[in-house]
Parts: C-alpha cells; sequence; structure tokens
C-alpha cells in the first residue's frame, strides 16, 4: 500500500486527500475548469469560488491553477486554512508567513533591495506597507513584474471554527481592507508620523489579488459581510460535479495502463447512476435542481472509488495489471461507509469502539462538518490508534502556528461519521429503554410474588383460625353431647325418634357455629379485598347475607321445637351456596386486569410549574405498579376545573378508583374518577389507559 501523499504510476488516485501541485500530471478532467478559473482570477482584484463538499475544490487549485498562473507571471500564495481560536496570530500576520514561504520557493526578488527593515511591527501595517511598497514590487530574472496571488482555501472554516465573533469581525476588518484596497487605521497613524512612507507607498493601486474558496452551504453565511466588503460579491465562480466526459479522462488518463477505455466507462456509469439516485432522493423530498444529467459525478467519490479498486488490485499475488470492475455495483456500493468501517476494523478491538466514540465526538460538529483537534490534547495512550487511522487514511495531521491538528480527510466522512454517532445514540437509547422495560418487569413481578407470598400467609393464618375453631367447636360439642346425655336419662320418656332429632339438632348447630365463624372471617377477608377494588362490594353483601342466614340457623336450632330443624337445614345450605359463591367473586374481583402493556396514568399539566406537584405523587404511583410516562402540557382552555382521573372502559372502573385511593395516601384526596364515552372498543385507546388531568391547588382560573 502507498505510503500517504505518494501519488505515482501505480498509485495514481489519492484516495480522498487532494491532488497538490507536484501531482498536477495526475489531475484530469479539470481543465476548462482551471482555464475558467484562472480568467475569473485575472478579470477582478478579488474571485470567490464555491462548490458543494467533494467537488474537488482543493485540488482545483492546488493541481489545477497553480500550475497555470507563473504562465501570467503571478505568485500563489496558498493559505490552506486559516488559524482561528485563542492563540491564533492575526490574519496578517499569518498571511505575511505564508507569502515569505512562497517566495522562499520562487526565484523572485524585491525591486530594490532594501539595507534595513523600516516596516511596522504590526502585522496589519506591515503587510499592507509590504504590498504596496514600490522597492517591494516582486520581478523575475528577466525583469518583468510579478502579481501576488492569495488564495485562502476552506475559508467557510470562519464560521465553522471561529467560536469569538469578535474575532471573527477583525479577521473581516482586515481582509476588507486588502480587498478593497482601503487604508487601515494602522497605516493611517504611521502616514500622519512618517512622512517619508509617502515617497514609496503607492495609495491607488492594487498591488495584490485575491481568490476565496468555500463550501456552497456557506454562501448564505458569507452576504452579510459583502456590505463590508463589496468585492466579494460580482466575480464567483462555481464548481460543478463532473460531466462524464471529465469524469471519463480523470479515470482513464489518470490511470493510464491500468485502467482501460471499457473499465473507465463503466465505474463513469456505475458513479452515475448514484448520482442519479441521489438526484431522485432529493426529487422525493421536494428539493428540486436543473436536470443536468452530465453533471452529476462528484470527484471524490470518484477517486475514493478507483483507489479502492486500484487497492485491490495491489493486493493480489502478484499484482493484476489493470483494475477488477468485476461486481461494481455489490463493491461499489456505500463506499463510503464501508472505508470508514475498515479504517476504524484495523484497530485492536479493545480500542475499536473507544476510538470511534472519539473521533465521531471530537473531529465533527454537530451538524456534521468536520473540524480539527489539537494532537497535544489527545492522550498519549490514545496517540497510537489515530496514528493507525492516519495511515488508513481516514484522518490527517495538519501542521499550523498553533501546532499539530488531527483532523478526518473529506466533510463526506464527516457525515458517515455523523450517521455512526446517531445510529450509536439509537442503539444506546433503545437499550436503556429494553433495560428500564426489563427493571418494571422484575419489579412488577416482585411485587407479585410479594403479594402471592402475602396471600399464601394470609391463607395458612385463614386455615389455621379454621383449624383452632374446628378443635373449639368439636370440644363444644363434646360438651353439649354430655349436656344432652344426662338431660336424655333426666328425661325419661321422650321418645327414640326425639332423641335422634336432638341429636341431629346438636350437629346442625355444631355447622351453624363453624359457618358463622367461616363467614365472619370471609367478611373481613372481604373488607380487605373490597379495599382494592369496588366490584367486591357485592361479594361482600353476599358474605353478610350468608352469615345471617347462618346465624338465624342457630337460634331455630336453639329452640325446643324439632319441627324447626328442616328449616335450619335449608338455611344453612343456602348460607353454604352463598359464602361460596361470595368467596369466588371476592378471588375474581381481587385479580388483577388483562392488561398487557401496564397500566399506564399520562399526566396532564397546564405549564411546567406543577411538576413538583405531580413528582409528589409519582412514588405512590410507581410502587403499585402504575406506568407513568412524561407529563403532556395542555393548553389552559382545555382543563377541567378541578382534578380528575379519566378512564375509558367500564371494566376498568376498579383500577381508576385503585389510582385515586393512591392519590389520597400521596396528598391528593378527592380525586374522582371519571369515565369518558366514545372509546369502549376504540383501538386509539390501548388497555387500562388513564389520564391524571391535574389542575392547580387554586382551580382553574
Amino acid at each position: 500500500m502507498a505510503e500517504r501523499g505518494q501519488i505515482d504510476a501505480q498509485h495514481p488516485w489519492p484516495w480522498l486527500d487532494p491532488f497538490t501541485e507536484g501531482a498536477s500530471n495526475f489531475f484530469n478532467g479539470r481543465d476548462e475548469d482551471a482555464q475558467a478559473l484562472q480568467r475569473s482570477v485575472l478579470a477582478t482584484p478579488v474571485c470567490v469560488l464555491f462548490g458543494k463538499s467533494g467537488l474537488g475544490k482543493t485540488s482545483l487549485l492546488l493541481a489545477g491553477l497553480l500550475p497555470l498562473l507563473p504562465r501570467r507571471q503571478v505568485l500563489p500564495v496558498p493559505l490552506r486554512r486559516i488559524e482561528h481560536g485563542p492563540g491564533a496570530p492575526p490574519l496578517s500576520a499569518q498571511m505575511l508567513r505564508a507569502l515569505d514561504e512562497a517566495l522562499a520557493r520562487s526565484a523572485l526578488r524585491p525591486a530594490t533591495a532594501l539595507t534595513a527593515a523600516a516596516g511596522s511591527a504590526d502585522p496589519v501595517a506591515a503587510l499592507w506597507e509590504r504590498l504596496h511598497d514600490r522597492r517591494q514590487q516582486l520581478l523575475d530574472h528577466q525583469g518583468r513584474r510579478w502579481t501576488v496571488l492569495f488564495l485562502f482555501d476552506q475559508f467557510e472554516e470562519i464560521f465553522t471554527l471561529q467560536g469569538d465573533e469578535l474575532l471573527r469581525q477583525q479577521t473581516f476588518r482586515e481582509l476588507g481592507d486588502l480587498l478593497e484596497n482601503r487604508v487601515p487605521p494602522q497605516v493611517a497613524a504611521r502616514l500622519d508620523t512618517h512622512d517619508e512612507l509617502l515617497d514609496h507607498l503607492d495609495l491607488d493601486s492594487q498591488p495584490a489579488r485575491f481568490l476565496v474558496s468555500l463550501r456552497e452551504d456557506f454562501l448564505p453565511e458569507l452576504e452579510p459581510w459583502t456590505g463590508m466588503i463589496p468585492r466579494l460579491g460580482p466575480n464567483r465562480y462555481r464548481l460543478m460535479p463532473m460531466a462524464t466526459e471529465q469524469a471519463m479522462a480523470a479515470v482513464q488518463m489518470t490511470g493510464g495502463a491500468l485502467v482501460d477505455a471499457r473499465a473507465a466507462r463503466r465505474i463513469v456509469e456505475f458513479l452515475g447512476r448514484q448520482g442519479a439516485q441521489a438526484g431522485l432522493a432529493m426529487a422525493m423530498t421536494g428539493v428540486t435542481q436543473p436536470l443536468r444529467q452530465s453533471r452529476r459525478i462528484e470527484p471524490a467519490l470518484l477517486s475514493l472509488v478507483c483507489a479502492s479498486l486500484n487497492a485491490d488490485r495491489l493486493a493480489r499475488q502478484p499484482p493484476a495489471a489493470q483494475l477488477d470492475v468485476a461486481q461494481l455495483e455489490t463493491r461499489g456500493a456505500q463506499i463510503l461507509d464501508r472505508f470508514y468501517d475498515d479504517a476504524l476494523a484495523c484497530l485492536p478491538a479493545a480500542q475499536r469502539s473507544q476510538t470511534a466514540r472519539w473521533v465521531e465526538a471530537n473531529l465533527i460538529t454537530d451538524d456534521g462538518t468536520r473540524r480539527p483537534y489539537p494532537l497535544d490534547a489527545v492522550d498519549r495512550d490514545f496517540r497510537p490508534a489515530l496514528r493507525e487511522l492516519v495511515n488508513q487514511r481516514l484522518l490527517r495531521v495538519q501542521n499550523t502556528e498553533q501546532g499539530d491538528q488531527i483532523e478526518l480527510v473529506h466533510d463526506r466522512l464527516a457525515a458517515v461519521a455523523l450517521n455512526r454517532a446517531r445510529a450509536e445514540q439509537q442503539q444506546a437509547n433503545a437499550a436503556a429503554m429494553l433495560q428500564r422495560q426489563k427493571d418494571s418487569a422484575e419489579l412488577e413481578l416482585f411485587k407479585q410474588r410479594a403479594r402471592a407470598t402475602e396471600l399464601a400467609e394470609e391463607r395458612a393464618e385463614l386455615e389455621r383460625a379454621r383449624a383452632e375453631e374446628a378443635v373449639a367447636a368439636s370440644r363444644l360439642a363434646r360438651r353439649l353431647l354430655a349436656g344432652l346425655a344426662t338431660m336424655m336419662v333426666a328425661a325419661i320418656g321422650v321418645s327414640l325418634w326425639a332423641m335422634s332429632e336432638r341429636s341431629r339438632a346438636v350437629a346442625e348447630a355444631e355447622k351453624a357455629m363453624i359457618a358463622t365463624e367461616q363467614a365472619t372471617i370471609a367478611t373481613e377477608q372481604a373488607q380487605r379485598q373490597a379495599s382494592r377494588s369496588v366490584k367486591s362490594a357485592a361479594a361482600l353483601a353476599s358474605v353478610r347475607d350468608a352469615a345471617d342466614k347462618a346465624l338465624e340457623a342457630a337460634k331455630l336450632l336453639g329452640g325446643d321445637r324439632p319441627d324447626r330443624s328442616v328449616q335450619a337445614k335449608e338455611l344453612l345450605s343456602a348460607a353454604d351456596r352463598t359464602y361460596k359463591s361470595a368467596v369466588q367473586a371476592v378471588q375474581a374481583a381481587s385479580a388483577p386486569a388483562d392488561c398487557p402493556t401496564g397500566r399506564r396514568v399520562y399526566p396532564q399539566v397546564a405549564s411546567k410549574a406543577q411538576q413538583a406537584r405531580l413528582d409528589a405523587i409519582l412514588p405512590a404511583l410507581h410502587a403499585e405498579g402504575f406506568i407513568v410516562p412524561r407529563a403532556e402540557i395542555v393548553d389552559e382552555e382545555k382543563m377541567p376545573n378541578s382534578t380528575e382521573m379519566r378512564y375509558f372502559r367500564r371494566s376498568e372502573e376498579g383500577w381508576a378508583l385503585a389510582a385515586t385511593a393512591i392519590l389520597a395516601k400521596a396528598g391528593l384526596p378527592g380525586v374522582p374518577a371519571r369515565y369518558v364515552r366514545g372509546y369502549e372498543d376504540a383501538s386509539a385507546v390501548r388497555p387500562c389507559h388513564y389520564e391524571l388531568w391535574l389542575v392547580a391547588a387554586t382551580g382553574k382560573s
């Protein structure tokens, strides 16, 4: 695999890196754009180059325009990017440094050799005086005058990276004085105190030219500054996607022997279909654009696809002679995503996720624009992983006066990183939701088990009480039998039939006493169950009715008339049937409704100020198994006059009343449960759906 930045016959495409001036022989397909841009640069002092991300503006400047300028006696002074932030030097100082570096690479010399530096220490005045000083005009060995051209690449970073508005205004003031040829205040002050400057400075001429390059989507950010700098408006050149013929040249002429005409056309047609699909997607979303089928290929994607196919070629042993374009539809789909993922996959598994999160958190803005990060601020233990991503061409290091900074190599990869970050956040949110649901289910299961244990203990206690009552009844029966035996001995002459009936009456009396005790216990249990559900009230009445019947039977058996035993037996049978029916009703009433989605109470409030009042009652609802989502803010006009709990199915009245009882215990008494008609069988309202309309303590105004 080629080293980073290496461009030669075996590695003619620079992945997502721009073509440099030294690689201009491999930069093809943009000849017309380079010539047209040169004409725009020479036409007026200021030219603005703009285009969408991924169209190769930097490559056009470095490998397309710069080689043409020396033929027109123009010295290019490229500023790859303007440094921003605290501690960054002023714009004029950065331009002076870039001018010195450009002169050092050239064979140009000033018209007059100055013996001493008499310029100002202020960078704004120093740059302006140097450009307007007749003695500093640049000459070549033939004595021809040269013009300086400052190239500001990626100018949109003044909006994305410069967060200090005052510093941004200062940068535009310095730039405006240069572009509009206005005398800066610093120079005006020196002219007042240094009369000799007037002999050397040409205040009327425009000695330098300027080219500002930025992304098309930042033109609206530039427009407000055209009032201060009018020359930013008239002369603009828009870079468009490549036409089919241009893309063919960028593949076939650049690749040379590595790709034939058939393979080049197949690559271009594949990328053309991708562009057409993107245009169709924009049209489906309501975004309209001119239908220009000949301009639809992004150079960044073209370079990435070709470089990827070339890497596959070089990976073979021995390397293949030409690119393999078989199954290009499958291999080329979503190549940016694959490039991003493959670069991260080269990291050790233990570092992969952490590194991806770091990149997505620090190297892109919230809207998906790349931003640099100081390399010195990166933890030393983390730097080897970033160096590996630099080797994989996902990241690159830029040398600035503020130190080395690391960044993604292209804005299109910043969009991929943003999508990955959003997908990971969605997964995290989904996992958190699943965990909350799991915790809620476990809590509900714990409560159910606790209730089951409590019920089992109550039943066991009831069985013990019944056993004790049975023993007591047995003892009573034995005493009664003993007394009856004494009475039988004393009452000689009573018929055997009467004795038999009396014995039977005693047995029935014992049953009546036992039934009475059971009814009393059942009554207590029904009362407890009735507090949980209103539907158990009927069952409680049935239990009380059974108890009354049992007591009446006991009174009948307690008399001395044998003919009442039949009537007592009928009452006892009726009491037993009523008791069993009541027990079944109590059990049915105490069972929770079938709510597969859980019982949910949706709070409705008129303002956020009532959130504190709502927070005070939430724990009580949660403790009883109710799910309470976030409160919904409702217009004041839609609120009722007082707080109420609404339910939508008559069969769920019990749970609604249970919820109001919970609210009363939590300090919100007197809340009525109101049935809302029209939703009984509606699918729009899920089962066990309740709404708490919480009105301020003073009521609706």
